[in-house]
Formats: structure tokens, sequence, C-alpha cells
């Protein structure tokens, strides 16, 4: 089959990076279920002073536990991270708001705290709600909220027009949490962008961007990192500088798309062989760097070898007539005390010695 250049660009240009895995974090109370327990103490406060009756009071406890534990074994068994919102903030709204509402219902008396723990419910999700979905939640609560004002009997006297007035200053507040949430989610998600593009930038920064590996700066960063800690504990690493083997031919004689497609896909087999705790880039044109920490130069050979042969078995039939090439790579120990450069120039030299020997070979410098 004869490689035609518009093939190339059917391939993925960045290699997907490693993920950092972090370790887990603990799971803690959301704002939400913080200000519903509040909310459950001031009921309380309340029934001690006789305002609300005792029963409104432990129905409502029961169902803000059983809200509370069906969250926190949601959270528990990750299942909120199949959801397109993981913080499940409408849900906890939903429920902290019903179990109010279910108190209110038991007992009118409950509306001294109704209103101002609404609100305060509200302003608390307005770091992750869209202000419409906001809006809908606020007509959809205070809807509920002067439905249950007139179904609750006697609807005239003192305590009717009570319950009015509270709904009245609620119902005029919230749009004002409701306009500041708006604003709050606006900054949030232009912080998010800001965020986004930064991060893209940094890794611009630091990535080759033919093959998506750390580039040259990235790698000498890296490289003093590992010669710092090795100094440090006393461990030791080894250097591998990697050269595709007539790299310069095949850009001559199959073009550069050719060349710019070997060496993505030599990147591409290169992060599937090698291990995690290694480090590698592109070093400049056709070489690359590999930096094995906790290794030493036997078992760096041996990783070196067995790159080597999976570039050998790199099917390239589709782009050039050879079908494969082959590397050259020098090894180098670290020697305690060296500095970056007499360890890149010691890999270098068995560099230019597995090429003086015939190329496709692994040649190394003792660490002695």
């Amino acid at each position: 089959m004869q490689f035609k250049p518009h093939q190339l660009s059917s391939m993925p240009s960045n290699p997907t990076p490693r993920r950092r895995y972090r370790s887990a974090r603990p799971i803690k109370i959301s704002p939400i279920g913080v200000a519903s327990l509040l909310y459950a103490a001031i009921i309380y406060v309340l029934v001690l002073l006789g305002s609300v009756q005792l029963t409104a009071f432990l129905i409502g406890a029961a169902l803000l536990i059983f809200f509370l534990l069906f969250f926190f074994t949601v959270f528990a068994c990750k299942w909120n991270t199949r959801l397109r919102d993981p913080s499940m903030t409408v849900p906890q709204m939903c429920a902290a708001i019903a179990v109010m509402l279910t108190v209110f219902a038991l007992d009118r008396s409950a509306h001294l705290a109704l209103g101002p723990f609404l609100l305060v419910i509200f302003s608390q999700s307005t770091f992750r709600i869209k202000p419409i979905t906001l809006g809908i939640l606020s007509a959809s609560c205070m809807t509920a909220y002067l439905a249950l004002i007139f179904m609750q009997s006697p609807q005239s006297g003192d305590t009717f027009q009570r319950d009015i007035l509270a709904w009245m200053v609620v119902t005029v507040a919230l749009p004002l949490v409701t306009t500041m949430g708006a604003q709050v989610y606006a900054l949030r998600q232009a912080l998010k962008s800001t965020r986004h593009q930064l991060q893209q930038i940094e890794e611009k920064a630091i990535r080759d961007e033919l093959t998506g590996l750390y580039n040259r700066r990235q790698l000498i960063i890296e490289l003093d990192a590992a010669i710092e800690q090795a100094t440090q504990h006393g461990t030791t690493f080894c250097l591998a500088i990697i050269d595709v083997d007539h790299f310069k031919t095949i850009n001559d004689k199959q073009g550069h798309l050719v060349g710019d497609y070997v060496l993505r896909e030599f990147a591409r087999v290169a992060q599937e062989s090698i291990r995690d705790s290694d480090i590698f880039g592109r070093y400049g044109g056709d070489e690359f760097m590999q930096i094995l920490l906790d290794t030493e130069l036997k078992g760096a050979v041996m990783h070196a070898e067995r790159l080597r042969v999976h570039a050998h078995f790199l099917d390239l039939q589709n782009a050039m007539p050879a079908k494969s090439i082959s590397l050259s790579i020098g090894i180098a120990q670290y020697r305690l005390g060296e500095n970056a450069e007499s360890l890149i120039e010691r890999a270098d030299a068995g560099l230019y010695r597995a090429k003086e020997r015939g190329r496709n070979r692994v040649e190394w410098i003792d660490a002695s």
C-alpha cells in the first residue's frame, strides 16, 4: 500500500500524557448539609422555647438524617462521579428545602427559621448552579411556600398576615440572591476559563508540539531535579540519549511529512513501552532523552534494549519502503557530584560509540 500524506492528519499529534493520581480525599459535609443541620438546631431551640411542636421537629429531623445518609452513601461509593454535576448541588438543595417546607407544613410557627435559612441555602448554591436553574428553583420554592400558607387554616387574622409578610420578605430578597448568584457564577466561569487557558499555555511551554512529549527545556529541568534527588537521598539514576538511525535520509527521500509521522509513531510506542517512573522527551530533532530514575547501569541497558526492539517492530509500511526504523542509544549512569552537562556529554559519547559501531545498538559509559 502506498503512503498518502493525508493519512498523517488522522494520527493524533499529541500522545495522551500519563495521569498523576492523587490520594483519596476525606469526604466532607457540604455547606448545604451544614446549613440544614443548623436549621435543625434552631428548630430544636424553638421546641425548647415552646414555639414549635416536638412532632414537627422529630419528623423533620428524621427526613434530614435520611437525606444526609443518602448523600453520604452516594459520595462514599463515588456514584456521584457518573453525574454531570458530581457535587449534586441541585438534589441537595431540593432535599434541604423539602425538609424545611415539611416542618413548616406541620407547624406554621417554624416560619421563624424558614425564611432566613431558605436564603442561606440559595446563597450557598450560587457558586455551582447556572442562573436559569437557580431562578427555576427559586420560583418553585416560593410557589410551594405560598401554597402551604393558603393550605393551612385559618386564612385570616394575624397569623395569616404574618406568614404572608414573611413570604413577601423572602420573595423580595431571593431575586437579589439569585442576581448575585448569576454574577458569581459568571465570575466563576471566567476564572475557570482563564485557569484552563493558563494550563494550556503551561502545557505548551513544556511539551514538544510535534510529539506531545517533554521538550528540551523541560527535560533539563527534570534532569536537574533527578540530580538533586539523587544527591539528597544517595540514590542513582541513568540517562539515555536515543537517536533514530538515518533519519536525515528519511526526511530527504520521503519528505518532512513522513519524517514527522515517524517521530510521532516512535513517541507513541516509546510512551507505551517505558516505565511510568521514567521521564521521556524529545531532546531535539530526531534525538530523544530518557531519564531512568532509581536505576543502575545494567537495568538501564535492559530497558534501552527493550525500547530498541519495540521501535524495530514498529510497523511503518504505509509510510516508507523500509517499513521499520532502528535506534542508536547511549547510556550513562549518574556519578555523585556530577552536573547535568557532564552527564549529558557522557551519554552523548555512548550514542556516538553506538553509531560508530554500526548503529541499531545500545552503548554505555561506565559510571566509574
